[in-house]
């Protein structure tokens, strides 16, 4: 399924892992953006194929696309959620609607990657290392239930933490 959810979930662990370090918006817009490639190929084509945007380098350049101008359509994004929100949700769901470019390049890149290390595994097409190996060495190394289970629990575990975190901002 392109733009999967479950991608999500490990992009909110790092986000409540280090919630100064990593923008989970520039996260999930480098996520969008690589799975663009199956879904432009299954129009094309009928096939949802994995090509250039699932191999490292893609996946890297698809990261550096959501740090600028990506950065700044999150930011856009942010703000416009803040202005939807009541004071009262504003004190649980609001964010701050700035990222600083470090932000912005590490939550890219750890979501370009982790959606190719998620892929790889599932996805007999994902040619990760190309064009150094052309197979997939790392497909199958676990049960596609298994990862499904895995993001679903790495998002469970990041709203636990938030839900302490913000909890504990308000005391």
């Amino acid at each position: 399924m392109p733009i999967t959810p479950f991608h999500f979930g490990p992009g909110a662990l790092f986000k409540a892992a280090a919630p100064q370090h990593v923008s989970w918006t520039a996260f999930a817009l480098a996520n969008g953006l690589i799975d663009l490639e199956p879904i432009l190929l299954f129009f094309l084509t009928g096939e949802p194929a994995h090509r250039f945007f699932h191999t490292l380098p893609g996946a890297t350049l698809a990261a550096l696309a959501a740090v600028w101008p990506g950065r700044i359509a999150c930011e856009a994004w942010l703000r416009f959620w803040n202005r939807q929100l009541s004071p009262a949700q504003a004190r649980w769901l609001g964010c701050p609607a700035m990222i600083t470019s470090k932000q912005a390049l590490v939550g890219a890149l750890l979501g370009a990657w982790s959606h190719l290390a998620l892929d790889m595994a599932m996805h007999v097409d994902v040619r990760p290392l190309w064009p150094v190996i052309a197979a997939n060495p790392w497909h199958g190394w676990m049960s596609v239930d298994g990862l499904h289970v895995l993001c679903v629990a790495s998002g469970l575990v990041a709203l636990a933490v938030w839900g302490v975190m913000k909890a504990a901002r308000r005391r």
